[in-house]
């Protein structure tokens, strides 16, 4: 792939406040497609959970290519950010599915956060709550950016697109955020892809590789 020519750097926050919506298959697939284009990437884990820390230990045990650099970090994590921000051209960070230290300390200083919901009524629920903490955080940092991703949507037509209809209603009743246009699908290559470290781009699943590509290039 060529590499994308972008100004500058971004630090984009993979976080909601909901368990279980897909935070960290985002930011792995994110990464992996973001260094498939040449671009410098690091991965932050700031989740205590460590998933991310382990996908990244078994794509380096099994050798898949591109590699990228992983920090894991806890707490307040705005200086780590800041200091890697000067090394690297994208950091990724993947933080807990709750309201946490590391996502308020991490959007201080990010671009962008996107924020993986599926579209059922406990997820969009928290919204409320992560559109407060938004409007605090932007007292310090009044270019942050909030999209929410659609992930684990239905594959089945007939609920496909009523389903897309009311997630897009409902996220547009918060003007703090925007619907990213691209959707993750409930695929089951997602879950075969973290065993031995690799992105769904490395297998044979062209629907779940265009749906990250589309990710991708919408948030670039």
């Amino acid at each position: 792939m060529n590499k994308i020519i972008l100004w500058g750097f971004m630090i984009i926050i993979i976080g909601c406040n909901k368990g279980g919506a897909g935070k960290t298959t985002t930011a792995i697939n994110l990464a992996v497609c973001m260094a498939k284009k040449g671009l410098d990437i690091c991965l932050v884990d700031a989740d205590p959970q460590r998933s991310a820390a382990k996908w990244a230990a078994e794509r380096e045990s099994n050798g898949h290519q591109p590699t990228f650099t992983l920090v894991e970090k806890r707490d307040n994590i705005t200086q780590t950010l800041k200091n890697l921000a000067e090394k690297f051209e994208h950091i990724i960070v993947d933080v807990a599915g709750r309201n946490s230290r590391e996502l308020i300390t991490g959007a201080v200083v990010a671009d962008k956060i996107i924020a993986p919901h599926q579209c059922s009524q406990l997820d969009l629920d928290t919204l409320s709550e992560l559109q407060n903490q938004v409007v605090r955080i932007k007292d310090l940092n009044p270019n942050l950016e909030v999209w929410v991703y659609h992930t684990m949507a239905s594959t089945n037509p007939v609920v496909r697109h009523t389903e897309r209809r009311e997630f897009e209603e409902y996220v547009g009743e918060f003007d703090t955020f925007q619907p990213l246009k691209s959707v993750g699908f409930y695929r089951k290559a997602y879950k075969d892809s973290i065993p031995e470290g690799k992105s769904v781009l490395e297998l044979d699943n062209t629907h779940a590789c265009h749906e990250i590509e589309q990710l991708t290039k919408e948030i670039l």
